[in-house]
């Protein structure tokens, strides 16, 4: 076991620490120790679980990264794709403990209840690290500029569309925006800052498709671009969807194709 510790601020917390190989107390007391003031990164074979308005399994015991924020964001990652495989938004909760000589993680939110929970049989490395946070940061002309004039004044796509949640998170994804039209439908809505093509298509059925099972009933999706291809809008008719062109201006417009 080899412990890297770095003091640069007069002997007070350090920015970083990290066990290599540790015995699952000493990683059990650097998480609990560091879990509200460092991005926490643990890496072993271990297994996850996810409940909540779902329920997922990671149930082959391989080795991936676990990355736990002071805010409360808990990722599971393995080594393909950009998002992780498990994840809590937060604010979520990170309990420890140990039984039988295994590491156990749980993340917890309390409203929507979600739990995240990882078995961890051998832990190879616990780092903990200090990081900033900017808070003037803003990129322009991205979908989260369109996400916002949505949330801001959602009469834009609709008339009466009310906004239910932001970043809805589901097992097949995150819904950009979930809300309910004047008819009380709930309303998926994918935000696309380029032409949409038939993956967005796609990915917006995969939404209402698995919101429509869940809740028992028609569920809308709404898919919003500045353009949309030809073979992507033939799909979307096909699949009973809606498109509205957002217009690249100052003042953000939406009108259908």
């Amino acid at each position: 076991m080899g412990i890297t510790r770095f003091i640069d601020n007069g002997g007070q917390t350090p920015d970083l620490d990290a066990l290599v190989d540790p015995a699952p107390m000493e990683a059990l007391k650097l998480i609990n120790l560091r879990k509200s003031t460092h991005v926490l990164l643990i890496y072993g074979d271990m297994v996850a679980s996810y409940e909540g308005r779902a329920k997922s399994q990671l149930e082959d015991l391989m080795p991936r990264l676990v990355i736990s924020k002071p805010d409360g964001t808990f990722m599971v990652h393995e080594s393909n794709k950009e998002k992780p495989r498990l994840w809590n938004p937060p604010p979520s909760t990170l309990y420890v403990s140990m039984n039988l000589g295994i590491l156990t993680l749980r993340s917890v939110r309390v409203n929507p209840r979600e739990v995240v929970i990882v078995d961890i049989p051998v832990i190879r490395f616990v780092g903990a690290v200090r990081l900033g946070v900017t808070s003037n940061y803003r990129v322009f002309g991205t979908e989260d500029d369109l996400v916002n004039a949505i949330v801001n004044n959602p009469s834009i796509v609709e008339d009466d569309l009310q906004v239910i949640a932001r970043e809805y998170h589901t097992i097949v994804g995150d819904i950009d925006i979930l809300g309910r039209d004047s008819r009380g439908n709930l309303v998926v809505i994918e935000c696309k800052r380029n032409q949409a093509g038939p993956e967005a298509v796609n990915q917006l059925k995969r939404y209402v498709e698995h919101l429509s099972q869940k809740e028992g009933r028609s569920v809308r999706g709404i898919l919003v671009a500045p353009s949309i291809s030809s073979t992507a809008y033939r799909y979307l008719r096909q699949y009973g969807l809606e498109f509205r062109r957002a217009q690249r201006s100052n003042s953000l417009g939406l009108s259908p194709p």
